[in-house]
Parts: C-alpha cells; structure tokens; sequence
C-alpha cells in the first residue's frame, strides 16, 4: 500500500465490498484487497465487511482486511462476534487518533453506526466520519441529521464519507449533509454490473477542494467482479 513521498492531495476511497462477493457470486477478499492497492487510497472507507458464514460470507472478515491492507484501522462491528463480525471499517496511510464509534438513531433492519476518527497527514489534521446508512427513509433522514450536526463540534477540516442508501439530489442526505459538508463528489455506483445512482458518496467542509476521480475500464471491470457496488475515489485537498 506504499505511495512514496505525500502528495500535495490526498486520495479518499468508499467501497461497499458487499462482504467480497463480485459478479460470480465468490467470497475472495484477496481479489478486493487487490482493487484496492490498485487505487492506492491513504484514506479508505469500507463498508459491508461480513465474516458470517452463514450468510456464505468467510469467517473473520475484519482480521483479513487489516492483515491485507496494513496500515491504521479502526473497526465498527455491528452484528455478530469474533470471527462471525459484520460493520464497516476505517482505513488509513497514517495513525488515527481519537476514534469513537457512535451508534447511530434508527437501525430496526440492522444497526448502523459512524466511525469518527482524526487522521494525522502530512499536511495537517483530517477529521474522518466513515458511515453506512439504513435502508429506511425515516432512519436515513434522523441519521443525516445526526451526522450532519458532528463537524460543527470541532474546528477540524472534515470529510464524511460511505454508502448512503440514497441517490436522491433533493433528498435528506443530500440536504443535510450538503449543509454541513458542502463540497461533494459522486458518481454513478450501483449496481456494478450496470451503474446509475450515486449511492456512495465523499463530503468535505468548505474551502476543502474535492474532485471525484474516475477510474479505468480495467479496474472498473475488476473491481465489478469483487462487490455489487464500484468503488467511490476523489482527491482532496487540505489548506
């Protein structure tokens, strides 16, 4: 996962890995992990990261991940124990420090969570919300709110980042978060095999450049066989 020297940018990278089942319906996080070094993030969300065999997941998802990508890792494990763990997970090039995992409201379907962490760059402090929405209107309408309200308690630059089960541009993650987090980048996700709504998606507080970055036909291509979702890359800027 090396890149040298820091760059006067840093690449941020969502990804719901639908628990590493692509295309062809095989569990390979090997094949995930390989995507990823391919998009060379420092900053990484992963979302839908699933050791439940009796989903036909592989048992322990979490211990996989972090052996493959190295690094700093901060894990939100929602269901399950041990090796039989579902959530998402934080990655970063550099130490994260103050990390909380807060519950967040709703979760009747599953329990949904933010992971809120500070990632110390070479080019200053970066506060990181890494999330995954519900799947109800309701529950992603109290959790845009009470995500949308967590930048305005630190004066950090923030970036706010994952899969919000909405693709909506007047809809509630959109108003809320787009208040909060003005800058955003997206593009088309989901479904991998065709994609057309931006369900993932990268925001940043004002005065943050954010650029979306497209990704190549070949990693494309690759990276469809890995998740049900593409992976969601931008550059961004720290001033």
């Amino acid at each position: 996962m090396s890149r040298g020297e820091a760059s006067a940018a840093i690449r941020v990278v969502t990804w719901n890995i639908h628990g590493g089942v692509g295309a062809d319906r095989r569990c390979d996080l090997d094949r995930v992990a390989t995507v990823i070094a391919s998009l060379a993030p420092d900053i990484l969300a992963l979302q839908e990261v699933d050791g439940r065999a009796w989903a036909g997941r592989r048992p322990g998802a979490f211990e996989r991940l972090a052996a493959l990508l190295g690094g700093h890792v901060a894990e939100a494990r929602l269901t399950g124990r041990g090796e039989g763990a579902y959530g998402h997970l934080l990655w970063s090039r550099w130490p994260l420090g103050e990390v909380a995992v807060r519950r967040l409201p709703g979760g009747r379907i599953e329990p949904r969570a933010v992971i809120d962490a500070v990632a110390e760059t070479p080019l200053g402090r970066l506060r990181v919300l890494a999330t995954h929405f519900g799947l109800a209107p309701g529950d992603r309408k109290r959790q845009s709110a009470f995500l949308a309200a967590l930048p305005a308690e630190r004066e950090l630059p923030t970036v706010a980042l994952g899969d919000f089960n909405d693709w909506r541009r007047n809809g509630s993650v959109a108003r809320f978060l787009g208040a909060a987090l003005p800058n955003v980048a997206s593009l088309p996700t989901w479904p991998a095999r065709r994609p057309f709504v931006p369900m993932d998606r990268i925001y940043a507080s004002a005065g943050i450049p954010l650029a979306p970055v497209s990704i190549d036909l070949t990693l494309e291509a690759r990276a469809r066989r890995s998740s049900d979702h593409l992976p969601l890359a931008a550059m961004l800027a720290l001033r």
